[in-house]
């Protein structure tokens, strides 16, 4: 009877978990399709009138303000300004990012301990420290409102992010895979590329939709270093929609949670597409 207690508990917490988690989707889904509940859990939108219970609110399904925004905003402009940048600055991360990780983790190097912890210090760094000197030098240097601008200005959030996790994936292969590398005459070069690097290749592919998802769902730098021409998803959405940003449109909260449930697809959509090698990344070093 106490396992049984125990199980039911524990059940109803990983499912009032789950629910605090994912209810904001839910409002956000939901009002993008014209449904209000607000009134429902207000405990103002159910009324008796004639003995009959009356909810007040709108469960009126609609499909408009979706096609609104995709036909009428320019939400696929954003989306396709949000995935340029993201990969651009994916390719440049984790071109720098693994082969520093496979040296912090492998290479005997003097100060590498201080060159984690300044990696990891940069992590802390609040945006509003850099953002200000970013933006005078974008201006001063023609990369404002541009791909590559962006791209490398969110460096300074992932790259600490991609070198830690790397290094923890190549610290979790065992040491015996690199002694037989060694023996067999491989080059450190030749161990990286072609031992170390396809037995992480799954923790790469963690790493990457992490770093991505980071990317997709920044918002503060993005507000200051964009303009019209490479506008993001999510200040697109904050503004207002790629044709009327910038304008004093009122806000339509229900085309607002549409395009905000749009923003959710991409990103949704990689982690299921590659769900396979999130799984094996989880599992590596566990037989270490």
């Amino acid at each position: 009877m106490r396992k049984q207690g125990r199980r039911i508990l524990l059940s109803a917490a990983v499912i009032v978990a789950c629910l605090y988690s994912v209810w904001p989707v839910i409002l956000v889904v939901t009002e993008g399709f014209g449904i209000d509940l607000s009134p429902l859990f207000s405990g103002k939108g159910i009324r008796f009138i004639g003995g009959v219970p009356y909810y007040s609110g709108g469960i009126f399904p609609t499909t408009i303000h979706y096609l609104d925004v995709i036909n009428v905003e320019g939400f696929p402009r954003l989306v396709l300004n949000s995935t340029a940048i993201a990969l651009i600055n994916l390719v440049v991360v984790l071109a720098v990012g693994i082969p520093a990780a496979y040296a912090l983790a492998r290479v005997k190097l003097r100060g590498k301990s201080v060159i984690g912890a300044l990696l990891l210090g940069l992590r802390t760094i609040s945006p509003f420290a850099v953002i200000l000197p970013l933006y005078l030098i974008y201006v001063q240097s023609g990369l404002w409102d541009t791909y590559l601008g962006m791209a490398l200005a969110y460096l300074v959030i992932d790259t600490p992010v991609v070198v830690w996790l790397v290094r923890g994936y190549f610290s979790d292969i065992p040491r015996s895979v690199y002694e037989a590398a060694e023996v067999s005459g491989a080059t450190e070069r030749q161990t990286f590329l072609k031992v170390a690097i396809p037995l992480v290749i799954p923790g790469i592919a963690a790493t990457a939709v992490f770093a991505f998802v980071l990317i997709w769902n920044e918002f503060l730098m993005a507000n200051l270093l964009v303009g019209p021409k490479s506008l993001t998803a999510t200040v697109g959405v904050w503004v207002g929609g790629g044709e009327h940003a910038g304008s004093y449109k009122p806000i339509d909260w229900d085309e607002l949670n549409a395009a905000a449930g749009l923003a959710l697809i991409p990103a949704l959509a990689i982690v299921l597409a590659i769900r396979k090698y999130l799984a094996k990344a989880f599992t590596l070093g566990v037989a270490r």
